[in-house]
């Protein structure tokens, strides 16, 4: 758990890459969940952030570089993040402006009703729809930005022994899974 939890230490490429495999894969199960349970459990993704920042900081340091770095790395993934959300519902054929048209359209009409229940349950529906037809381009998003930061990553070689920030992962334990 040390791997995810702690910005310490060094970790090499092939830890690295297992890391970035299971926590795409979590973001990608918490990303099914929220389409189908629950729109609000996206907010769980928050959850692996900090992993994944834990995860690039360690990167940098088995390359003697500074973890602040990853704020760089960040940036970079937050822009490709909303290039490919304007790029990508488009060519799966998900008409997102359509649909938030609609979903205005639906509560103007609920809106005289007077029932706030109802404008909530066509809400919510509404809601779980867009998450839905958005599901297959949001898990592309991740796995090209992943692979993208990923090879930034690549970029970055080892420093072989020990450097400032510790001994290269294979010599510590406490570098990795504790």
């Amino acid at each position: 758990m040390n791997l995810y939890l702690s910005p310490n230490g060094r970790i090499d490429q092939p830890t690295y890459w297992r890391g970035v495999i299971t926590l795409f894969v979590v973001s990608t199960i918490l990303s099914v969940i929220s389409a189908y349970v629950s729109p609000f459990l996206g907010v769980l993704g928050l959850i692996v952030i900090w992993p994944w920042i834990v995860l690039h900081v360690k990167r940098f340091h088995d390359a003697d570089q500074t973890g602040w770095i990853t704020i760089g790395m960040v940036v970079l993934a937050i822009i490709l993040s909303m290039v490919l959300g304007f790029i990508l519902p488009g060519l799966f054929g998900v008409d997102t402006a359509a649909m938030s048209e609609q979903l205005a359209r639906d509560m103007e009409d609920l809106a005289s009703s007077n029932d706030p229940s109802a404008v909530l349950t066509a809400t919510m529906d509404a809601t779980k729809d867009m998450t839905r037809a958005q599901l297959l381009p949001n898990i592309v998003s991740t796995a090209i930005v992943t692979g993208v930061i990923g090879f930034v990553m690549s970029l970055f070689k080892s420093t072989p022994g020990t450097n400032k920030f510790g001994p290269p992962s294979g010599e510590a334990a406490a570098d990795t899974f504790v």
